[in-house]
């Protein structure tokens, strides 16, 4: 009976778990790209550390192109075949292809989409429910009149003039889709273009026509410059619209649809323009910065024919992306900005965050975590001897030295934002995660049980899945600059830090009762009082633990609110999220005390504590009501998965606990007195 409740449980369970991680994983296909080669790694090396800004901070090249392909693809790697050979392509290797080789980037799969029903209506037919796309399956489908990503462009726009005049309530969950991927489709031509106006293709004008054009200078830029680059025109661009405007020839009306789109399209690439010296503005795109030339807004003149020559250098090169002329040009590039940054005393963690995602912290940490689970589950059947011993330190070993991957990981994130790395939501997560493993660590040291590291490694995994997981779903980069009321550091160490360790130990005692209650159900632990007692205090401890830092930090996230908004308290929903923590442990504890409930009873009010956590760390967040709105978040399914895992597994300590009650009451003598047994 015990064995046929815990299978039907573990499938349950695992079934969930199976659920979660087959939906967080993407599809992986190689597709067939002919002509396709990669560029150098030298070519890569030096544009990852391109300065560029986005989110009110200068950030490298790596930074932009992980989280803009992480927003279409999904994930931070990309197949293809080509010449009988599999390449694997990363996010910077991808945005070179949009910006340079525009016609190779259209034929890579970097499209996810999770349900291609949606596009057959507009002729684009996919075999496969969720697959990947690339821009060219888009265009091939529907007819020549109008393709599919035509197609699909006027019916996102159509759908929201529909929400824009009814509500958002108006569109179903496949409308919706229809909108996203539209937009995702549309903002994908305009990386893809962006480069266009240095990459040439205007028309040609008559120089007689040009009226307002000093015709010596004309003559002096053609004998020095192609009148098919965008820079050619440049120098005398205000007269060149001035002339165009009162023509009335198909030439000027050409002239002038292709500046505009060029235009229109350079400023979906990166902002990698300083601001001239003196000036205090932003990093500008191309776009804005030709906008500002038009306006006559530069200080000097100069300097932007410069960048523009540069870059119309670059793209020429780009011809022979793996040749020693592009290689010269860009780097020639990436040491222009790089030393107008520093002029700026802007830019000063480049070179540590592309150290940071090149050093790949937590990934390496997750697989570290792995690798000491596997090798503790060794010493689950060999626990005596010279060989459980080795068993046992190489497991420490491995385990040391996964957790050190995750603490350096936060540590560099603390260098790198100047910030406690709990400022987020994804910084929770390895933050939790480092904070579990750490408390298993020296509970370990302390009890010599040879049983917490497993379910340390279990935790690391768990942990670090769900942050790479958020992280693609999220698609941001949650490095960049706080909201102006979160930017304190004093309240970020203090309140922050001392609720997230609450969470910490909360959701490290639900774990540990996870294990309890699965094997007393199994009769693994019958009679090994000794380990009743252990797991138990420890558990109770734990929570002492908790209760201590969730209830700091509740009185210190008063006092800040006090400083920040006039008011102490204002039953917000993470106020009330964060209550529900310290309620709880004190409703556990005391009933401890009281003796109202003995082992059992702690250990499942413990693992329904874990969903009170999960409820106050995440699920507060998706009701979207509140003055934490920088903590907003759509989706986050897995949140869901846990409450059921957590549900199943209170189920299983409900059964394993009557299935002892009924055990001792069997063993009853008869005709004698027999007290139930408590919760």
């Amino acid at each position: 009976m015990r064995w046929i409740l815990v299978s039907v449980f573990l499938i349950a369970e695992f079934a969930l778990i199976g659920y979660a991680i087959r939906g967080a994983i993407p599809p992986s296909d190689v597709r067939e790209v002919d002509g396709y080669t990669p560029w150098n790694a030298e070519v890569i090396e030096v544009a990852e550390a391109i300065p560029v800004q986005e989110g009110g901070r200068i950030k490298p090249f790596r930074t932009y192109a992980r989280f803009k392909m992480m927003s279409f693809h999904g994930s931070l790697t990309m197949k293809v075949k080509a010449g009988g050979k599999v390449h694997k392509i990363g996010p910077v290797a991808w945005l070179l292809d949009c910006m340079f080789r525009p016609d190779l980037a259209d034929k890579l799969p970097v499209f996810l989409l999770d349900d291609t029903e949606i596009l057959k209506p507009f002729g684009i037919d996919v075999k496969d429910r969720r697959a990947r796309l690339s821009f060219k399956d888009l265009e091939e489908g529907g007819n020549p009149e109008e393709n599919g990503f035509v197609q699909l462009i006027n019916r996102g726009r159509e759908l929201l003039e529909k929400q824009s005049a009814e509500g958002e309530e108006s569109l179903n969950s496949e409308e919706k889709e229809v909108v996203r991927f539209a937009q995702l489709a549309l903002n994908y031509t305009g990386i893809r273009d962006s480069m266009d106006i240095v990459r040439g293709g205007l028309p040609d004008l008559d120089p007689a026509q040009l009226a307002y054009v000093d015709q010596e200078i004309y003559q002096m830029l053609r004998s020095k410059m192609d009148p098919g680059q965008f820079g050619f025109w440049l120098p005398i661009l205000p007269e060149t619209i001035q002339s165009t405007q009162r023509l009335e020839s198909q030439q000027a009306r050409e002239f002038e649809y292709e500046l505009n789109r060029q235009l229109s399209f350079a400023r979906w690439g990166p902002a990698w323009i300083p601001p001239q010296e003196g000036e205090e503005e932003e990093w500008q795109t191309i776009e804005a910065k030709v906008t500002k030339f038009l306006k006559k807004e530069l200080t000097d003149s100069v300097e932007i024919l410069k960048d523009f020559e540069k870059l119309e250098v670059l793209s020429g090169a780009s011809k022979r992306p793996n040749s020693g002329e592009f290689l010269t040009a860009l780097t020639d590039w990436q040491a222009s900005l790089t030393e107008r940054a520093n002029k700026r005393a802007e830019g000063d963690s480049v070179t540590s965050e592309v150290s940071y995602y090149n050093r790949n912290y937590f990934m390496k940490g997750l697989v570290y975590f792995i690798i000491a689970f596997l090798v503790s589950a060794v010493g689950w059947i060999i626990r005596d001897g010279t060989t459980g011993k080795v068993v046992s330190w190489l497991t420490a070993i491995i385990y040391g030295v996964a957790t050190s991957y995750v603490l350096g990981g936060l540590i560099h994130r603390y260098i790198i934002t100047g910030r406690p790395p709990v400022s987020n939501l994804y910084d929770t997560i390895p933050f939790i995660t480092a904070g579990a493993v750490v408390i298993l660590a020296a509970a370990e040291v302390m009890t010599r049980r040879k049983v917490l590291l497993s379910l340390g490694s279990g935790l690391g995994v768990i942990g670090l899945f769900f942050a790479f997981s958020f992280e693609l779903g999220d698609a941001k980069d949650n490095m960049d600059p706080l909201r102006a009321v979160l930017d304190s550091n004093y309240w970020l160490a203090t309140h922050v830090v001392s609720i997230t360790i609450g969470y910490c130990g909360g959701l490290v005692a639900c774990f540990l009762s996870l294990v309890y209650v699965h094997l007393a159900l199994a009769g693994v632990i019958k009679d090994q009082k000794s380990f009743h007692r252990f797991m138990t205090r420890t558990v109770y401890g734990i929570t002492c633990f908790t209760l201590l830092f969730s209830l700091v930090g509740t009185i210190l996230g008063g006092i800040w609110a006090n400083d920040s908004w006039g008011r102490f308290w204002g039953w917000d929903p993470k106020e009330n999220g964060a209550l529900l923590i310290v309620l709880w442990c004190l409703i556990i504890l005391h009933s401890r005390l009281a003796g109202w409930m003995t082992g059992w009873g702690l250990h499942i009010m413990s693992i329904l504590g874990g969903s009170v956590v999960v409820f106050s760390w995440w699920g507060v967040n998706m009701l979207e009501v509140g003055l934490h709105s920088y903590g907003f978040i759509e989706g986050a399914s897995t949140v869901y998965y846990f409450y059921f895992v957590t549900l199943v597994a209170t189920v299983v300590g409900v059964a394993a606990w009557l299935l002892e009650r009924a055990s001792k009451t069997a063993r009853v003598a008869p005709g004698s007195p027999a007290a139930a047994p408590k919760v």
